[in-house]
């Protein structure tokens, strides 16, 4: 039993570590592929723009 708990344990670890490096990874990307890491207010730009 205490062999089954080590091993969930473990399991839970590992899962946590890949979940956090995927996270980053795909936050990453998000940033890369929009070209800037700036937060960018939407609202502000559509008022901004004429619109026909």
């Amino acid at each position: 039993m205490l062999g089954v708990l080590i091993g969930v344990a473990i399991w839970l670890a590992v899962a946590t570590i890949v979940a956090v490096v995927l996270g980053r990874v795909a936050r990453r990307a998000d940033a890369e592929e929009l070209g800037s890491t700036l937060d960018w207010n939407t609202h502000e730009i559509d008022e901004a723009v004429q619109h026909d």
